[in-house]
């Protein structure tokens, strides 16, 4: 289900920074303890300096007189249990806890030695010094060694209560932060909540593009992508709008037309005369529906190079070659000779295979129609470089130079040329498939067959034809 990209940050931020905040308070109570420890290791340091002071050997003796400020320090902690302990030189305990667990002192050197274990089934803190006595009546060594201990109880809690104090600044600053980002997520996302308002605004014709300056950088690939499918579909409207005002233009003649052969063969009593109008009905039919399968073969070309993603792997010379067959009895019903010419290999390349039908068609087609009775038609294919390259020669009256770029027009035709059934609609096909593909169609004058002046169409054609999109005219 999809969700809003509020949340969506603020589940990627949140849920890390809670984390964070749980590392932060472990680390936070450690520093805190180690705190306490350093300042009520102190106080166990100055204890035992000061026992220490009043620790000494006369005459063989060791006197240990424990002063009462050995102890005054904590007495602020009336609920922690002191021990402490004065080990002689012979490892007995001249004074104190016989059993306390004092620590290994290594020397002479007046360093304290603090140590955490574990004491009556408690923990405790206890510090160790070693001082020598320098008496020399004492046998063997004349050191003993000073420790005091404490219980931890009130370490733990003084540490937990700085923690706490911490850990609730700590909260603070994260809601804190989290309200700003929620601010700073409200703000950051206003842009986008305008464009939507501006996009919901629009009419349902209006494709203009949407304005990238204001948007963030962000969002711009989203704008320019979104830009470039309104293009496309406004070319296509525009394709269509121009399709039917075409179309209602071109069909209404023809459809006066049988509409006044049909009437006029209503007022016949004649047979014979019934007859030749039902013929000449039949053959503006025939006309009709040849205007209307170019108008929709016309339609479908300009569509092509939106739908450049169906294009498909094909064998172009065997393409070619089916649809010179296809039409070899329209060439026969004018007595023309229509001859194929192309490598023995194939001719592979990316396309749309129906279009390119259609082109071709409309190539050979135009060339029969316009060839008189009796004349030649040839189509070759073969390959240029990168390109693979269709021509259609003729030996008919050609096409002035001064009109070669009007044909390309929709229904334009020129006077006293051809077939009366054209449509103007062939070569305006033939450029809308070539270009859908990236090619380009060329004519030229006197290279018909066997040298004859006439007309030779050329399309060059992209084996892999890169999808790109244009604004026609």
């Amino acid at each position: 289900m999809a969700t809003s990209l509020r949340l969506r940050v603020a589940w990627w931020l949140v849920p890390p920074l809670l984390v964070l905040v749980v590392i932060n308070a472990v680390l936070s109570y450690r520093a805190a303890l180690d705190a306490v420890n350093i300042a009520y290791d102190r106080a166990l340091t100055g204890s035992i300096k000061s026992i220490g002071e009043r620790t000494y050997s006369m005459a063989g003796e060791i006197i240990v007189d424990i002063p009462s400020s050995a102890f005054e320090i904590f007495e602020d902690g009336a609920q922690e249990r002191i021990f402490h302990a004065v080990v002689g030189p012979d490892g007995e305990v001249l004074t104190g806890y016989a059993d306390l667990p004092v620590p290994e002192v290594p020397a002479v050197s007046g360093e304290v030695v603090v140590a955490e274990v574990l004491y009556r089934d408690q923990t405790i803190r206890i510090a160790a010094m070693r001082k020598r006595l320098y008496d020399p009546l004492l046998e063997g060594r004349d050191d003993v060694v000073i420790a005091v201990a404490e219980t931890s109880a009130s370490r733990s809690a003084l540490a937990l209560q700085l923690f706490v104090d911490s850990l609730g600044r700590q909260l603070a600053l994260v809601a804190l932060g989290i309200v700003m980002l929620g601010i700073a997520l409200g703000t950051a996302f206003n842009p986008l909540l305008a464009l939507r308002r501006e996009i919901r605004a629009r009419t349902d014709d209006d494709l203009t593009p949407i304005p990238e300056n204001d948007v963030p950088s962000e969002v711009r690939p989203l704008i320019h992508a979104i830009n470039l499918h309104m293009e496309r579909i406004s070319r296509m409207l525009q394709f269509r709008r121009r399709f039917l005002a075409d179309a209602a233009h071109q069909i209404r003649t023809p459809l006066a037309v049988l509409n006044t052969q049909a009437e006029y063969g209503l007022r016949q009593r004649e047979p014979d005369e019934m007859r030749r109008t039902f013929e000449g009905l039949i053959h503006s039919i025939g006309g009709t529906r040849r205007l209307a399968d170019q108008m929709l073969a016309l339609s479908q070309a300009e569509a092509a190079e939106i739908l450049a993603d169906e294009y498909t792997g094909l064998d172009l010379r065997s393409l070619v070659r089916d649809v010179t067959a296809e039409l070899v009895p329209l060439a026969m019903n004018k007595n023309i000779e229509l001859s194929f010419e192309a490598a023995d290999e194939a001719l592979s390349m990316r396309g749309n295979a129906s279009m390119l039908h259609e082109m071709v068609a409309n190539l050979i087609d135009n060339a029969i129609r316009y060839t008189p009775a009796g004349g030649q038609v040839l189509v070759a294919v073969g390959a240029w470089g990168e390109d693979t390259v269709i021509s259609v020669s003729d030996n008919g009256p050609g096409i002035p130079e001064h009109e070669r770029e009007n044909v390309f027009m929709r229904f334009y035709r020129i006077l006293g040329h051809g077939d009366k059934q054209g449509s103007g609609l062939g070569l305006a096909i033939v450029r809308e498939i070539a270009l859908a593909h990236d090619g380009t169609v060329t004519l030229k004058s006197g290279s018909g067959p066997d040298g004859a002046v006439g007309l030779t169409v050329e399309v060059e054609l992209r084996r892999d034809p890169r999808r790109q999109f244009r604004t026609n005219n």
